[in-house]
């Protein structure tokens, strides 16, 4: 039953109700309890009498009278542990001897602590478990490992009015996470949010939410394991062996089970080595029942020296775990027992997978390895500086500078439509976006630029390709002026030019850009190539091809971004006065360029398909002048919405 919010042991109740979110429908039907569905859903079904059970999230209702809800005496989810982790049925009276755990087959290990992630009877924590004004909270800031533990500490110190102390501060990869009890801290902590740089630039982010109390390994506990770690550490090798470290003697004599799997125990162990054998050579944590290593590879930069190491009978199931260990120049390696092992088809394909983690691994799973082919590289040399803009003369460099001023301008404005101008009649344009997973700053997809991405490493439907490239004068713009606004920095560009001749001048130009349409108060800051064929026409030149690629912006690109005034003819490939247009122009003057014939054409033609004279000599120009497959051409990319409002405005 509940009472004031308390969870009690009933003994000999005709019928109670029980609602849980944590069992398996098997263990329902056994107890005879209501399941909660991932859903939220709540199925509750009457059951017989329960003298003692023992979950991790239960609550005890009457099977009358009972409202849905937070208010009042029944809360839904109570959640009271004891000293050694246990559900609390009874504060005065002592539990049954008889228990069931519904994680885990036979008795609970009573008066003994645990530390591992298969613990029977819950972990030792802090105080009481969580409930009402004793909940703990967990928060997390992304992106916060540079700016160092030092400085968040001292600036919570300074920002926040209330005095509260960070419980298990430590870093996840890159963010910073510690716990909290004290629900005005983290009111204060969501007003400061987004609101305190950081040295890298960006923003102090809390992502907060309820959590259990956080796990730790108490002082007392951490120098009881420094002496099994001392006694486990062989100096004349240099090697520590952790090997069933939950099984230790000594540790258990004291009440402890350490199991490395558990993420604070790791924590500790890494800790401890870090502080005290840096010149750590080879290091033994097999049979510890280790599914994931982001714990272990906190250790990589302060073991510079570690070439052995032995992950065997874990449970890694994923190659890919290794990844964050790939620092470490490993000689040998050992990984047996693993479920991973099991997943290749022969033994050269898993040699040659580890080689790409490890390539100077000479011992694997204890076989001996033939040395990996490799050149002799081991001198160190120093590659020459990389070079900036490359122009083959001054005179290329004024025409492709002034080119890419009157493009950008146009191209960053919110009509796009003189481009017209800069492309020939049966130019090319494709657009590649791909997604640079290997870059760790977080970014918004490209899912706007992927619907008419043609990058042939992904798509390879031919006729989907061919959809993609966009051809003609006047379906290149159109496409261009649905792509997402844009403002170049143009201090980030760098210019080459790889081709120079009479007929044809080719070059590229990439850097970053940010997206003008995005609602954020930060819009995304994108990475960006593209290449540019062009050929003479007039006094300036048109483009015959336009090959962009659109990526994610690195973290250096990111905060580079921007930073600085706009470039000056000295200082940048592209200057900040507007030159000469270098696009021929195509617009009619007073009629000269056209035949009357031509002249009635383009007058009947704006007239039937309302666009403006301009867009209409376009696509007669496009079509050779056929006025029926010029408005056949007209009235497909009409139902395909491709032309711009622009075309419209007369």
């Amino acid at each position: 039953m509940t009472i004031d919010g308390q969870i009690t042991e009933e003994v000999g109740s005709s019928e109670v109700t029980v609602v849980t979110r944590s069992l398996t429908q098997e263990d329902a039907d056994h107890l005879g309890v209501g399941v909660v569905t991932e859903e939220g859903e709540e199925e509750v079904i009457k059951g017989e009498a329960i003298e003692d059970i023992m979950l991790e999230e239960v609550v005890i209702l009457k099977s009358n009278g009972y409202k849905r809800g937070r208010s009042g005496s029944f809360g839904p989810r109570s959640r009271l542990e004891d000293d050694d982790g246990d559900i609390s049925m009874n504060d005065n009276r002592p539990t049954s001897s008889k228990r069931f755990s519904p994680y885990r087959g036979g008795r609970s290990n009573r008066g003994q602590k645990y530390y591992g992630d298969d613990n029977p009877s819950g972990f030792s924590r802090p105080g009481p478990h969580p409930s009402g004004k004793n909940t703990w909270y967990k928060v997390t800031i992304p992106k916060a490992k540079t700016a160092g533990k030092e400085f968040i500490l001292k600036t919570l110190s300074e920002n926040v009015e209330y005095s509260f102390t960070p419980v298990n501060f430590h870093f996840e990869q890159e963010k910073a996470v510690f716990h909290v009890q004290d629900k005005q801290v983290t009111s204060a902590l969501h007003s400061l949010s987004s609101r305190i740089p950081m040295p890298s630039g960006m923003k102090m982010l809390f992502l907060i939410k309820p959590d259990r109390a956080p796990l730790f390994v108490s002082d007392e506990e951490t120098e009881k394991l420094k002496v099994v770690m001392s006694n486990r550490y062989d100096p004349s090798t240099k090697s520590l062996n952790l090997t069933s470290l939950s099984s230790d003697q000594s540790l258990q004599s004291d009440g402890m089970t350490m199991n490395l799997s558990a993420a604070h125990v790791m924590t500790c162990v890494v800790k401890i080595i870090q502080e005290n054998i840096p010149e750590l050579e080879c290091l033994d944590v097999s049979q510890n029942h280790i599914s994931k290593l982001d714990g272990l590879s906190s250790l990589v930069e302060h073991t510079p020296n570690l070439t052995k190491l032995n992950l065997g009978a874990n449970k890694l199931s994923y190659i890919e775990e290794l990844r964050c260990l790939y620092k470490w120049k490993l000689t040998e390696l050992n990984l047996d027992g693993n479920e991973l092992c099991d997943k290749f088809k022969d033994q050269s394909s898993y040699v040659s997978a580890i080689r790409k983690k490890f390539p100077k691994v000479l011992r694997l799973d204890g076989h001996d390895l033939p040395p990996p082919i490799k050149f002799d590289l081991e001198t160190q040399s120093e590659l020459p500086d990389s070079k900036g803009n490359f122009f083959v003369n001054d005179e290329v460099k004024t025409l492709v500078v002034r080119f890419l001023k009157e493009f950008f301008t146009i191209y960053d404005s919110d009509n796009r439509q003189p481009l017209m101008h800069a492309y020939e009649e049966n130019a090319l344009f494709s657009l590649t976006a791909a997604f640079n997973p290997n870059i760790e700053y977080s970014q918004p997809k490209l899912s706007v630029y992927i619907v008419d991405s043609r990058n042939m490493l992904k798509n390879r439907d031919n006729a989907r390709q061919n959809k993609c490239l966009k051809k003609g004068q006047l379906n290149v713009v159109s496409h261009l002026t649905q792509l997402p606004k844009t403002t170049h920095d143009y201090n980030s560009f760098v210019i080459d030019v790889d081709h120079c001749s009479q007929n044809l001048l080719s070059f590229s130009v990439e850097g970053v850009f940010k997206e003008g349409d995005s609602k954020s108060d930060r819009p995304p800051v994108r990475s960006f190539s593209r290449r540019f064929v062009t050929i003479p026409r007039g006094g300036g030149m048109v483009i015959s091809n336009d090959m962009l690629t659109i990526t994610n912006a690195s973290r250096d690109q990111y905060q580079k971004a921007f930073k600085h005034p706009a470039p000056t003819p000295s200082s940048s490939p592209v200057p900040d006065a507007s030159p000469a247009a270098p696009f021929p122009s195509a617009t009619p003057q007073a009629g000269a360029a056209f035949s009357d014939l031509q002249q009635q054409m383009v007058a009947k033609f704006s007239e039937v398909s309302g666009m403006n004279n301009e867009w209409s000599i376009n696509c007669l120009e496009q079509n050779n002048w056929d006025f029926e497959k010029a408005g056949q051409v007209f009235m497909d990319l009409k139902n395909q919405n491709k032309i711009p409002p622009e075309a419209f405005v007369k």
